[in-house]
């Protein structure tokens, strides 16, 4: 038995077709369509009759089983036409995908099935491509973390988490710039430990590394988190970038004081119109030669004027007013 064409058709234009289809399938494998018409109204009749009773329509396939066409629907089967002989295959084959082409273009079940399965094809496609989306923005995500990190690791110094060299170089380069670009004030502050080789060399390196820390955790104190950019140049000098005039500079600075008993020397510069990274680090290079040369222990500000150091910045602290003493 082969299924030439299988179909439901709600309707009478459809049970229509379904009559031409089946005689074009009668008269393409030899047999009489003359003689199918009868037993086709008869098949037709009965599926309206169960349509009127309500029964609905039910699928109809056109077969051709041994020697006969029949139609089948449900239970029922309906001969239309014996044939005079055996079709041949290759033309069996060649009608049943012209009828079934033909049925598909019309049959309103099928195409509310192919409706129905393009559309899970799709639902299934989209949610495939969010997952692979979702996979592919948490890869971009994780990937932008290590980015970070590995950022970080880089411009971090490892013994007091403050930026490192290079990163005061690039930050300092790219803070000229914005300060001179968008007329914000910007100082520059550069500090050393006092005697802290005497230090290393009385309590050992291990203490050396605490007090380090204890100057990096004074600064981070002291200044704006993610705006202002603590920075550690190697041994015990270090560095401020600060997104503001000389005068905070000048409370930064007693406050690093006081945290560290006194025991710094601070040069502070502001950023003058014109100035380069190389001159507004030569002024607060020389400011904070400035405060060594006066006993260390103190800030003193570069006046605006000028690269010559102006007047020290008072610490505020006992520990400075002796150091100042001495010097």
């Amino acid at each position: 038995m082969t299924v030439l064409l299988e179909t439901t058709p709600l309707v009478e234009p459809e049970r229509q077709r379904l009559a031409r289809l089946a005689l074009e399938a009668v008269e393409a494998l030899g047999g009489s369509a003359f003689a199918a018409v009868a037993p086709l109204e008869d098949a037709l009749r009965r599926l309206r009759e169960g349509d009127a009773r309500g029964e609905g329509a039910p699928r109809v396939r056109l077969e051709l089983d041994g020697g006969e066409v029949v139609l089948r629907a449900g239970e029922a089967r309906m001969p239309l036409a014996a044939l005079p002989a055996a079709p041949d295959a290759g033309e069996v084959e060649r009608l049943r995908r012209r009828l079934r082409q033909e049925s598909e273009q019309c049959d309103a079940e099928l195409l509310r099935r192919r409706n129905e399965a393009i559309q899970a094809d799709l639902e299934a496609a989209r949610a495939r491509a969010e997952a692979e989306l979702a996979a592919l923005q948490a890869d971009l995500e994780r990937k932008k973390a290590e980015l970070k990190e590995s950022i970080r690791r880089a411009e971090t110094d490892a013994l007091t988490g403050l930026y490192n060299r290079a990163a005061y170089d690039l930050r300092l380069e790219r803070a000229v710039r914005r300060a001179a670009r968008q007329g914000e004030p910007l100082t520059l502050m550069l500090l050393d430990l006092d005697r802290f080789k005497e230090i290393n060399d009385t309590h050992g390196h291990q203490y050396g590394d605490e007090y380090l820390r204890r100057m990096a955790d004074a600064m981070r104190a002291a200044v704006r988190t993610d705006v202002d950019h603590p920075c550690r140049m190697g041994g015990d000098e270090f560095a401020i970038i600060l997104f503001a005039p000389p005068a905070v500079g000048e409370r930064v600075a007693r406050d690093v004081l006081q945290a560290m008993d006194g025991r710094v020397s601070i040069g502070i510069a502001p950023l003058l119109p014109g100035d380069t990274p190389e001159r507004l680090v030569a002024r607060a290079d020389a400011a904070l030669y400035e405060a060594k040369r006066r006993g260390r222990g103190r800030a003193v500000t570069a006046r605006e004027g000028g690269d010559t150091p102006g007047a020290a910045a008072a610490a505020g602290t006992k520990a400075e007013a002796e150091s100042g003493a001495q010097g």
